[in-house]
């Protein structure tokens, strides 16, 4: 099939930076763009498989990562359309695409001649009749990894029953994600008397207002909601708590039959692939590289944080008998009897900062840090149009006037956008096909929305980290670039970004950054334990073998329970951050078995972050050590290797269990 020259995405993108010309982009272009791109994509695949000359770096890497221009430049911009701005079409598209795409990757790992032609480049680099570079040597690695991962080596029948699972799991996963932003939409919590909202200001209570008289609070994605820490009526934080927790668990938005079938084949294909459950799998093609590395780390700090939540809940249990002597604890309350305590304790209230929270505010500090670290500026581009029409575009420099890239923001929540805050690539940069990168930012902020909290302001920078990883690509390879390393490093740069939120003067005055600091510390137990919770509940879907797992979704909540229990943090006034039904990153995501990275990553993060303070802070020639050390390379070369670069050795944990208030 030939893309009609009609179609914007034939050809790349004569905007600025290739940015895609979302302007005249219509669903149809997306549909006609995918069908074109996966023939062209295998086409090309044959011609390397089949070419007679000996395996070279150009006729076999070069070629693979040219083969997919087309279906690249078509996915990347949908997907941020899908995530960000969707409609009845674009998702009906994605539906169709899901099973089709599945099927087309499985058309190419699952290609013994294609696998061939590789392992023929890596038997004559052995045999020094070719030279490859790191970058090269990492990519046909990874390349062979990923083909032996995916089957190559099984028998035919073996490889059909893969490929009806792989379809299947396609399928599953876009039913999932549809069901849980469609449940989260529906759980919206409705006021009808103004007093319940009691403890918000007058400006966020106008942004929950409703054209029919009422107000509405949207949820998020997480189990804990934003304003349960402000809201003094008890009766509408239990409200709005069930609302979020018993998502998924019927009604017209039902997720458990959906997860319990993807845990299944999920286990189903790992057993078919030699592997002991799902989460050996992952682990192999991620740093930790083995299920047992993952959980040496992470289930020591369930059962402590725990332990450290069960003494702060004597602490709130009392500051609850001081109002209401016969009332008692639910995990509704902890949040915002946390916020008092920390108040008490520590002299310190977000409503004390508020002032210094203004959401431009905080996104020009965040601007600001980079330039600092990074020497890089920012120019909006109202001339240009990103993935929404809500978005802003940014031309990005570097300090002797070189561009960048461009960094788009969507900033704004709307109905049909997922919940929280991502980064994605419209163009990943790279050397091969000579493209600078085109990164965004999403969040999920109300347009009535003037102030943000401490943990918003964490967030942005966050996210804006990812951008910074993505922006400043510099690999041979686009499948290699920025952000494209494993789940279990990814997070990494962008948590060690969130550091320079903690500026003295950046947001926040010293005084008040010193005051937060120590109220920060306070209520450790229970943000650590909600996401091992998390952590743990993963690992125990991706870790029970098939004959184990349920088979019915009304055992959903009952494998929850043991499972949570079995880790030591089932601690019913602290739920985990994520429940099994509405866990997006792990059923709709591409977090299966890798939630752990969050973790992993952290503390990688306090062991960088330990080198900056080390070595004189946030300044430019640290900052230019760190952008080409451990961001400039991505994914081009194994990760770990990166870190080393950077730090010198590999991570300790010490830094980490500093932070928690948990060496002891």
């Amino acid at each position: 099939m030939t893309l009609p020259a009609t179609n914007p995405l034939a050809e790349r993108s004569h905007l600025p930076y290739q940015l895609p010309d979302f302007a005249n982009l219509r669903p149809e272009h997306y549909r006609e763009a995918f069908e074109a791109g996966m023939a062209e994509q295998l086409e090309n695949l044959r011609a390397l498989a089949s070419d007679p000359e000996p395996a070279t770096v150009e006729n076999v890497l070069h070629a693979w990562e040219r083969s997919g221009e087309l279906l690249n430049r078509a996915y990347l911009p949908f997907a941020s359309v899908l995530w960000a701005d969707t409609n009845d079409e674009i998702d009906a598209i994605y539906a169709d695409l899901a099973p089709k795409h599945a099927t087309h990757t499985d058309a190419i790992f699952l290609d013994r001649a294609l696998f061939d032609r590789l392992t023929e480049l890596a038997t004559r680099e052995a045999a020094g009749e070719v030279e490859l570079d790191a970058e090269d040597s990492w990519l046909l690695g990874e390349l062979l990894r990923q083909f032996n991962r995916s089957g190559v080596s099984l028998g035919e029948d073996d490889q059909q029953r893969l490929r009806a699972l792989n379809q299947r799991l396609a399928e599953l996963g876009t039913a999932f994600e549809k069901a849980n932003r469609e449940g989260r939409v529906a759980g919206a919590v409705v006021v009808t008397d103004r007093a319940e909202l009691d403890g918000l200001t007058d400006a966020e209570v106008d942004g929950l207002a409703a054209e029919d008289g009422t107000w509405r609070i949207e949820l998020v994605n997480t189990t804990q909601q934003p304003l349960m820490t402000k809201l003094h009526d008890r009766g509408l934080r239990k409200r709005l708590f069930e609302a979020s927790v018993n998502r998924g668990l019927g009604g017209a938005h039902d997720t458990r039959q959906l997860i319990v079938d993807i845990a299944r084949a999920r286990a189903e294909r790992a057993a078919l692939l030699g592997y002991e459950h799902h989460a050996a799998l992952v682990a192999e093609s991620a740093c930790a590289k083995t299920t047992d590395a993952v959980l040496a780390l992470v289930a020591p700090l369930g059962p402590a944080a725990a332990a450290q939540a069960r003494a702060d809940a004597d602490t709130l249990a009392a500051k609850l008998a001081e109002n209401d002597p016969d009332a008692t604890l639910e995990p509704w309350d902890w949040e915002y009897l946390a916020e008092i305590v920390r108040r008490e304790r520590f002299a310190f209230e977000e409503s004390d900062v508020e002032e210094f929270l203004d959401v431009n505010a905080v996104l020009e500090a965040t601007y600001a840090a980079a330039n600092e670290l990074y020497g890089i500026t920012f120019t909006h581009r109202t001339d240009l149009v990103g993935h929404t029409p809500d978005a802003d575009v940014y031309e990005v420099h570097d300090a002797d006037g070189t561009p960048v890239g461009l960094f788009v923001m969507d900033f704004w929540a709307r109905p049909n956008k997922n919940g929280g805050a991502w980064m994605t690539n419209l163009v990943d940069g790279n050397h091969l096909t000579r493209q600078l990168p085109v990164v965004t930012n999403n969040c999920n902020y109300t347009r009535s929305t003037t102030t943000i909290s401490w943990d918003g302001v964490i967030t942005m920078f966050h996210e804006f980290g990812h951008a910074l990883h993505g922006l400043f690509a510099d690999s041979r390879y686009p499948s290699r670039a920025g952000t494209s390393t494993p789940r279990d490093f990814v997070e990494f740069p962008s948590q060690v970004n969130e550091h320079w939120a903690w500026t003295p003067g950046r947001v926040l005055p010293e005084e008040w950054i010193t005051r937060l600091k120590d109220a920060s510390r306070f209520n450790q137990g229970a943000g650590t334990l909600e996401l091992m919770a998390s952590t743990l509940l993963d690992q125990s879907w991706h870790t029970t073998p098939l004959g184990s797992l349920p088979t019915s979704g009304d055992e959903v909540e009952d494998f929850e329970a043991r499972a949570l229990a079995s880790w030591g943090v089932d601690e019913a006034l602290v739920p985990p951050r994520y429940r099994s039904t509405y866990f997006s990153h792990i059923w709709g995501g591409g977090y299966a078995a890798g939630y752990y990275g969050y973790k992993w990553s952290e503390v990688m993060d306090a062991d960088a972050v330990a080198w900056f303070e080390e070595n004189g802070g946030g300044t430019r020639e640290n900052g230019d050590h760190f952008r080409r050390t451990l961001l400039a390379p991505g994914g081009s070369v194994d990760p770990l290797e990166t870190y080393r670069s950077f730090r010198g050795r590999d991570p300790e944990v010490g830094p980490l269990l500093e932070r928690l208030g948990l060496a002891d």
